[in-house]
C-alpha cells in the first residue's frame, strides 16, 4: 500500500498542534519521531514531509517559537531541495527563531548537493 504523504503530514501537524513540544523532536530526530507519531517506517520522502508539515502548521497559526532550531538534524533532510525563501517566511509565521540556524551547515550541504556548486559548473564547465 502507497502511503500518502499529505495524511502523513496532517497527522504530524495535528499531533504537533496538539503537543508542541514534539516540533524539538521532529527537529533533533525527525525520523524517530514521525515513526512514533505516525506508526509509518519508512517508504516516504522526508524533505518533502517536513515541508508539508511546516506549511500546514503555519497555516494552522501555530507558535513554534520555543523550537531550537541550533539542533536541526540536517543529515536527514536534504536542504538543497528546501526554498530559503519559502522557510524563511514559514518561520516568520511560526515564530521560530531561525538565528541559531547553522546556515554555514546548510550553505555546505547545498553546495555538496549540486545546489550552487551544481550552478556554477553548470556555467564554467565544459560543454
Amino acid at each position: 500500500m502507497a502511503i500518502d504523504i499529505n495524511q502523513l503530514a496532517e497527522r504530524i501537524a495535528d499531533a504537533v498542534e496538539a503537543a508542541p513540544e514534539l516540533a524539538q523532536q521532529l527537529v533533533e530526530n525527525p525520523v524517530a519521531t514521525v515513526e512514533r507519531i505516525t506508526g509509518v517506517t519508512g517508504g516516504y520522502d522526508l524533505t518533502e514531509l517536513f515541508g508539508l508539515c511546516l506549511a500546514r502548521l503555519a497555516e494552522a497559526g501555530v507558535d513554534l517559537s520555543a523550537v531550537d532550531l541550533g539542533k536541526l538534524d540536517l543529515s536527514a533532510i536534504d536542504v538543497s531541495r528546501l526554498s530559503p525563501d519559502e522557510l524563511l517566511g514559514l518561520a516568520a509565521r511560526l515564530n521560530v527563531d531561525v538565528s541559531k540556524l547553522d546556515m554555514a551547515a546548510i550553505a555546505s550541504k547545498m553546495l555538496g548537493a549540486g545546489g550552487l556548486g551544481g550552478l556554477l559548473g553548470g556555467l564554467f564547465g565544459g560543454r
